[in-house]
């Protein structure tokens, strides 16, 4: 722990908290109160705590997902990792995201179809 504020309890995921990339699959989206402003959120079924998203974080999401709409992100499985940025002319850790890579992350298979034949009829 570089900081002694890395181990505030907070509702927020923090670079801190990933120290190694992390899988994660987007379980909701919200608009949270975060500080003075509104901000959006992605919550993940892996972890209680929501990532605020900014603009580099979202736009990810949305090439991943193939859409900007976030009901279509739920179920969406997304590395979170971290990094460091350039933020007001400091160097600072923070949290990205990205595609799992190929053949790590197995899709769900489609649920068969189910035909209704006269053997399915009870009478």
């Amino acid at each position: 722990m570089g900081n002694w504020r890395d181990a505030l309890p907070s509702t927020w995921l923090k670079a801190v908290d990933f120290e190694k990339p992390a899988l994660l699959t987007i379980k909701r989206f919200s608009v949270e109160q975060m500080g003075d402003d509104k901000r959006p959120v992605v919550w993940f079924d892996e972890v209680e705590k929501g990532l605020g998203l900014n603009i580099v974080n979202g736009s990810t999401i949305e090439e991943i997902a193939g859409s900007a709409d976030p009901a279509k992100w739920m179920g969406r499985k997304v590395v979170l990792y971290k990094t460091q940025t350039d933020f007001k002319g400091t160097r600072t850790d923070c949290i990205r995201i990205r595609a799992p890579k190929p053949g790590t992350v197995r899709e769900k298979p489609a649920p068969e179809q189910f035909t209704a034949t006269d053997d399915d009829v009870p009478f």
